[in-house]
């Protein structure tokens, strides 16, 4: 079932509660044109990308519920606009947190909430799909096409979980209008890498010397956690860039932190005003966290070099960026006295450090007969480094 419309107010796009007890699936499909930050979107240019996004709470399904609605969309949009390409999730997420902007996820997407996703990406147009429980168990799924410059609605789709395919067919077809058809070949897709360090390291012995103290034990844990993450989104080549040699948004962020925790006890021999002195247990605990936070945002070369057999390589490099970090303790006690004292906290920045650029290489092997698709995955000799790609060359329609 379709119906086109031609203005929306805000409570078509506001949050509608489900029966009682019913799951609620959203789904919002950002179109995100791939033009420099500092260029506004123009009216009568066309969206060359489609970044969708899933709302869905964990409790209800996540991701999977609906996975066949987003499927169906990229398949119809892959056959219709080749040139224009799609974007995972975790793209928009990384978007917005670059923009310190997340809140802009939390909450009903109304009217002005779309518009300000769509200006901050970049684009013109939103796509808003949504999935509420029906009749008897069933699922009904509603759907329309967004203006965000305009705020007009451009199309409307509705329609039972059956209708997922036809009613990406419709919005495909719809959207066409707006959706760039002609393009350079170019690369088109993400490469991730990924390394990661989790050790814990413990010791027991009997601590400190203390005056007056017996049967003493302590336990000391050193916990070290490192995430380096770097993300490259291709782009499309600009004027007097090959295939082959193109560039890419790039993000490098990388996460620290070391915990030292001193977990001491046993007895003291306590001296009490009015009191005969006596043995009393105690216990201590002192932590020490080092924190540091990196991250570095840019637009940065990419290589891709393809040999006869279909052997390639794909190099990216990293930017660099500000180091930010802060040193932490902790400390609690009981002992003689009847009122254990406060605990004693401390924090202090750390001086500014950088996170230095860099790069990495990821190597696979294609068919040579079929050169449109570099995918695989590769994990490093120190076994906690992994890098994945998934690369697609896009070329006009009949191309």
């Amino acid at each position: 079932m379709k119906n086109k419309a031609l203005g929306i107010d805000a409570s078509e796009t506001g949050t509608v509660e489900p029966a009682a007890g019913g799951p609620r699936i959203v789904i919002l499909l950002v179109v995100l044109l791939l033009a420099a930050a500092s260029t506004p979107f123009a009216p009568g240019q066309k969206a060359s990308s489609i970044v969708i996004h899933d709302t869905t709470a964990a409790g209800a399904g996540g991701e999977n519920a609906t996975a066949n609605l987003r499927n169906e969309f990229k398949a119809a949009l892959e056959r219709e606009k080749p040139c224009v390409e799609t974007m995972d999730d975790q793209d928009l997420r990384d978007a917005i947190e670059d923009e310190r902007s997340r809140a802009l996820l939390e909450g009903g997407d109304s009217n002005d909430t779309l518009a300000e996703i769509g200006k901050l990406l970049g684009s013109g147009m939103v796509v808003s799909v949504k999935s509420q429980p029906g009749a008897g168990g069933s699922s009904q799924l509603s759907a329309f096409a967004f203006d965000a410059r305009t705020y007009r609605t451009v199309d409307r789709e509705s329609g039972d979980a059956n209708s997922a395919k036809q009613m990406a067919e419709n919005l495909v077809r719809s959207l066409g209008p707006y959706l760039a058809d002609q393009c350079k070949p170019h690369w088109a897709g993400t490469v991730n890498y990924v390394s990661t360090i989790d050790e814990t390291k413990t010791k027991t012995d009997a601590g400190a010397m203390r005056a007056a103290a017996r049967n003493l034990k302590r336990t000391l844990t050193e916990t070290s956690t490192m995430t380096d993450t770097i993300k490259a989104s291709l782009l499309p080549p600009k004027d007097g860039e090959s295939v082959n040699a193109t560039s890419a948004r790039v993000m490098h962020r990388t996460r620290f932190i070391y915990t030292k925790k001193s977990s001491t006890a046993g007895e003291l021999y306590c001296r009490l005003p009015n009191r005969n002195p006596f043995w009393k247990g105690f216990s201590e605990e002192y932590t020490e966290t080092t924190t540091q936070l990196g991250q570095g945002t840019g637009t940065m070369p990419v290589f891709i070099s393809i040999d006869d057999d279909g052997s390639y390589t794909i190099k990216v490099n990293a930017a660099a960026g500000p180091l930010y970090g802060k040193f932490e303790t902790k400390r609690t006690a009981s002992g003689c006295d009847e009122t254990p004292p406060a605990p004693a906290d401390n924090a202090i920045s750390m001086p500014e450090g950088r996170l230095e650029a860099t790069s990495f290489e990821a190597a696979g092997k294609t068919n040579p007969s079929n050169r449109s698709t570099l995918a695989g995955s590769q994990t490093l000799p120190d076994g906690r480094t992994k890098i994945t790609w998934n690369l697609r060359l896009v070329k006009p329609k009949g191309k």
